[in-house]
């Protein structure tokens, strides 16, 4: 999971933003859940719309987990669901937002639509789960503070969520260190993981192989690194260069479980190029 920063993506959708807008007054103005539910379905291609837009914001790859999927659409995802909320019988829905661009997000069917892990075989998936650290502070209608809520999903557009979020080297989602052993983080990372399906096997799968990439990488670029005090000078290998260019471009956001990349580049700081020079340039990608 990277931030998606949502300033930075609404001038590429300014133009779709009028007609949600349009649809959404329309909704809000009708009482009647049926028919309120009805308005919502006939004007779902002006979210559709937003596809591309999201896609391309993203390099193709899912909000959520960072698969790329090109066999298929990603889904855009409501984040806060539209129609119904799984966990509180009671509610209709955040109607309100169903054409609020801030609350959608591009997701893959494996993170979105419910599926049974064959490693677990639960049935789970985000579709209309919503649920919250305490179900008391939900909002029911479009007056409530909605501030109040507090997801337990991980969200991609929240950069302190996509700060907790980290990978082990056997290709697990887990929390970032200074998370751990929080009872509130613990309990998010393990219903992101479930409704999610971060840990989903073949998320897993391509992420341990980022690792043994990153792996790879590394140990050659330790037996090609000249001492430091060598750097400056011209005939430092390519080849070591080669490397160093190979880990970086693991960890830009357009390369599939590029956030895993730059957790497992991380955990060879002790080598000092990495830590020194590698790290360093993923400030700045």
């Amino acid at each position: 999971m990277r931030f998606i920063d949502q300033e930075e993506l609404k001038p590429k959708i300014r133009d779709l933003i009028p007609p949600l807008k349009e649809a959404q007054a329309e909704v809000n103005k009708e009482t009647d859940p049926e028919l309120r539910a009805a308005l919502i379905k006939r004007y779902r291609p002006r979210w559709v719309a937003l596809r591309k837009a999201f896609d391309e914001f993203s390099y193709g790859k899912c909000w959520y987990t960072e698969s790329k999927n090109p066999g298929s659409d990603d889904d855009i995802d409501h984040f806060r669901p539209k129609g119904r909320v799984a966990e509180d019988d009671e509610h209709e829905g955040y109607y309100w937002l169903a054409f609020d661009w801030t609350n959608l997000r591009l997701s893959c069917h494996r993170a979105n639509r419910p599926r049974v892990n064959p490693d677990t075989g639960e049935s789970s998936g985000k579709a209309d789960h919503f649920p919250l650290i305490d179900p008391t502070k939900r909002a029911y209608v479009e007056t409530d503070e909605i501030r109040l809520e507090q997801p337990t999903l991980l969200d991609p557009t929240n950069v302190i969520d996509v700060a907790m979020l980290s990978f082990d080297t056997s290709g697990d989602a887990t929390l970032a260190p200074i998370f751990k052993g929080d009872p509130t983080a613990e309990k998010r990372l393990d219903d992101s993981m479930r409704y999610l399906h971060l840990n989903w096997p073949k998320f897993r799968e391509d992420r341990l192989n980022v690792y043994h990439n990153v792996e790879r990488l590394v140990d050659r670029g330790s037996s090609l690194a000249p001492q430091p005090s060598r750097m400056y000078l011209s005939s430092v290998a390519g080849e070591f260069r080669t490397v160093i260019r190979d880990l970086v471009e693991l960890a830009k956001p357009r390369s599939s479980y590029s956030s895993a990349a730059c957790a497992y580049i991380e955990t060879f700081s002790h080598e000092w190029w990495i830590k020194d020079i590698v790290l360093k340039l993923l400030k700045v990608v």
